[in-house]
Parts: C-alpha cells; structure tokens; sequence
C-alpha cells in the first residue's frame, strides 16, 4: 500500500513540470524523472527517489524558464510538500517493509507527515511573505550588497546548525 501512495506522489510530482510547459524539452526530462522516481519506489531506494526527484525539480525550472509563467506560490509550496511527502513516504515504507502495522502505527505516521507538510507549508508561506516585504527595500541595491548578504544570512544559518548539533552532543566519558 505505502508503494501506491509513493506511486501516486511520484505521479504528482512529475505532472507539476507539465502544466508548466508541456514541450519537448521538459517532457524528455519528466520522463527521465519518472523513470528514476518510479525506480526507487519499485525498489524503496530514498536515493534513487531522490534522483528522481532533483530531476522533477530541474525539468520544473526548465519549464519555469522556457514559459516564464506570473509568480505562482501556493504551487512552489505545492510542489516541496509533495517532494517532502515522497521523500517521507519511501523512507517509511522502507523501514517497515515486510512488516505487518497495526492502525494505530499508520495512523500515527501520516499525523507526523500532516504535521510536517504543515509546518512546512506555514514556514514557506511566512518567507515567501518576508521576501516579498524584503524585495522593495532591496529594489535599487548592488548585486555584490545583495550577494553579501546572502552570504552573511548562509552563514548565520550554518553557525546556527553546528550550534544546535554540539548541544546536541553528549559530553564523553572522564577516566
């Protein structure tokens, strides 16, 4: 059953490529994508839906490029929850391949993605709301001010991640 769900996902995920721009270009990449995609289901392989997935996303900015469609963010927001979702899913099913789950575990794991896809869906819709807010004090800015602070921003991030990863850490054992 999981292997449907992913199934359907992979399915989803490809279709956003296609409503953007249905041409040669795109397609040839879509197929690619579902073929990769549809693999790692077949398999439970996260990496190889991973690839597939990474090939969704490149043959939807192809299409983005090539259509140059208005500003479209509740499918943008879409299209990471179904990749997330997938991801999730294959992850899942992988772990408990074989084994027999009762309700109250299935139950259980679609809560913990409704959750997850929520979250995700409020934290992409905030920053897209930032960034808009953002957009008009940076209207006449330098590229090199604008990429600096890109910088700055990925690096608090990163310093940020490594901080949470040592609190995380254990304190080893004294002899």
């Amino acid at each position: 059953m999981m292997r449907l769900v992913a199934a359907a996902l992979v399915l989803i995920v490809v279709a956003f490529p296609l409503a953007v721009h249905p041409a040669a270009p795109v397609t040839w990449l879509v197929v690619a994508a579902l073929l990769a995609a549809g693999a790692g289901v077949a398999l439970l392989s996260v990496p190889v839906v991973t690839a597939g997935g990474a090939l969704a996303l490149i043959a939807h900015a192809v299409a983005l490029l090539i259509a140059r469609p208005a500003l479209d963010p509740v499918g943008a927001i879409a299209l990471g929850v179904t990749l997330t979702l997938l991801l999730s899913v294959v992850h899942f099913a992988a772990r408990v391949e074989g084994a027999v789950l009762g309700p109250s575990v299935v139950a259980s794991q679609v809560r913990q993605w409704v959750v997850a896809a929520g979250l995700g869906v409020v934290a992409a819709a905030v920053l897209a709301a930032a960034g808009a807010a953002l957009a008009g004090a940076f209207r006449g800015a330098a590229l090199p001010m604008v990429i600096a602070l890109a910088a700055l921003g990925a690096a608090v991030a990163v310093a940020g991640a490594v901080a949470l990863l040592a609190a995380r850490r254990e304190p080893r054992a004294t002899r």
